[in-house]
């Protein structure tokens, strides 16, 4: 009797939402909110009314809302705003180009266009105050800001006609290890604010689609949990304590599990305005219940790759020149330096030993130079003359930015917040989609500019342009 009943309630609730659908079907209104919809009402309502359809004999029809023509319904790609552009006029029902350029929540990995429908998603995942942390620039994002327009401001020059390159050899050679591609994942911090799979679920993709992956030293998760994730040692990026002989330790501990490279992060020495996460955090800061609860769970808590290095204090050498020297010589390691912007530093790092440089200004997280890495690359890669690796971050989020790096100079090509993204919406899969949409545009322009190999791409491969071109022209950090 009672699965008679609920059978029945069942009928009556399919027939009333098909009822639902075809009275919206006969009005302009399903036709102006069906690109809003998530996903899964989407395919609901694919689903009702092909149903109908299929029973009635008679294709839907819909109503145009800008032009009154009757059409019949297509099936539509997934979009839905979830983070209207700031200071642009809003529509009650967004229409697709407006979700196109704002950001759309998915349901799958697979459901993505492009990196930004996964900061919508990561974003409604996430605690603010994590989320902040990430999102953030220094002062007022402008240097976030920069990053973005000094891609926008550099032109593309592709050839139409040439020699058909059926297959591109994107692989890139690092100290002596052959890559598959030129990008790789940059260090962040407590990937496991994000996501519960952490720096561990970010390894097995990056494994798989052959990316290098760098460790942060602010990990959630300890070196030899990631190498073995990962399958095989990985770079770690070091923090200097003033304190040399905490140094040490961490150099060593890494050093142990096979670490082939350290990268030592120096544009942070000077501090940073974080305002954004100081404000989310509140007076109370760490201090707060809510972080207490994940932050100092047990008496003495510290981050994977702080435990075990305290000891008696050691001597405080000045971050000059010649720690370069000091960090190579305590662990055999190659040592390259990240947060090079200028020519100055560029020749000085390889006078003083450095393997490589990394340009970057941890995504407009350090200091508020305004001014993009791209705009800054030129001139280290001059500094360099070729003698080290240049390596380069901040900002990139289309294949066509890994391009232009790698035309001005850049030997390979790093990523940080949005495979950040892919891992907050869906971990592991998260991250492997936005690495294989980001390798599809990036191949997409090679076949563009008739490049068959990375050596191939060049000066003549792109121009500057005026002024950027800013289509995702929100100045509060979303879609930048």
């Amino acid at each position: 009797m009672i699965k008679q009943q609920a059978r029945a309630d069942e009928q009556q609730t399919g027939t009333s939402r098909r009822h639902f659908f075809k009275m919206l079907a006969g009005s302009p209104l399903l036709a102006m909110a069906y690109p809003g919809l998530s996903p899964a009402w989407q395919r609901e309502v694919d689903r009702v009314l092909a149903r109908d359809q299929s029973a009635s004999g008679r294709a839907t029809r819909m109503v145009c809302a800008d032009c009154g023509q009757a059409f019949q319904l297509p099936a539509m790609r997934p979009m839905r705003s979830s983070m209207p552009q700031a200071g642009a006029p809003q529509s009650p029902t967004p229409n697709a180009l407006d979700v196109h350029l704002t950001g759309q929540l998915i349901d799958a990995p697979g459901d993505a266009s492009n990196v930004w429908d996964f900061e919508a998603v990561a974003h409604a995942n996430t605690l603010p105050q994590h989320w902040n942390y990430i999102h953030m620039g220094v002062d007022d994002f402008e240097t976030r800001y920069a990053n973005r327009a000094g891609y926008q401001r550099l032109s593309l020059r592709p050839k139409r006609l040439g020699p058909d390159v059926p297959k591109l050899d994107t692989s890139v050679s690092l100290f002596g290890k052959r890559w598959a591609t030129p990008l790789f994942l940059c260090p962040v911090a407590a990937l496991e604010a994000y996501h519960t799979e952490g720096e561990s679920g970010a390894a097995r993709a990056a494994r798989a689609r052959g990316v290098l992956q760098i460790q942060s030293h602010q990990s959630s998760q300890s070196y030899e949990a990631i190498a073995e994730a990962r399958g095989e040692p990985h770079w770690f990026q070091l923090y200097a304590n003033q304190d040399w002989d905490v140094n040490k330790r961490t150099i060593e501990k890494v050093a142990a599990a096979g670490c082939p490279v350290l990268v030592w992060t120096i544009d942070l020495i000077g501090g940073s305005n974080r305002e954004l996460s100081r404000r989310s955090q509140g007076s109370e800061g760490y201090n707060r219940p809510l972080c207490q609860s994940c932050h100092n769970h047990q008496p003495g808590y510290q981050r994977p790759m702080h435990r075990g290095v305290q000891g008696p204090p050691g001597p405080r050498p000045a971050f000059d020149w010649d720690y370069v020297k000091r960090l190579k010589d305590a662990g055999k390691m190659k040592v390259v330096l990240k947060g090079i912007v200028t020519r100055e530093d560029a020749e000085l790092a390889v006078l003083h030993g450095a393997d490589g440089v990394l340009v970057s200004n941890h995504g407009g997280r350090a200091e508020n130079s305004l001014r993009g890495t791209i705009d800054s690359l030129p001139e280290v890669v001059a500094g360099v003359k070729g003698r080290v690796p240049v390596m380069f971050d901040s900002g990139v989020r289309r294949g066509a930015d890994i391009f232009k790096a790698l035309a001005l100079g850049a030997t390979a090509v790093g990523v940080g917040r949005p495979y950040v993204w892919g891992l907050g919406a869906f971990g592991q899969q998260g991250v492997d989609k936005v690495i294989a949409l980001l390798l599809e545009e990036f191949t997409m322009v090679m076949r563009q500019a008739r490049t068959a190999t990375l050596a191939q791409i060049g000066p003549q491969s792109v121009m500057p342009g005026a002024t950027p071109i800013m289509m995702r022209d929100n100045r509060q950090g979303f879609g930048l």
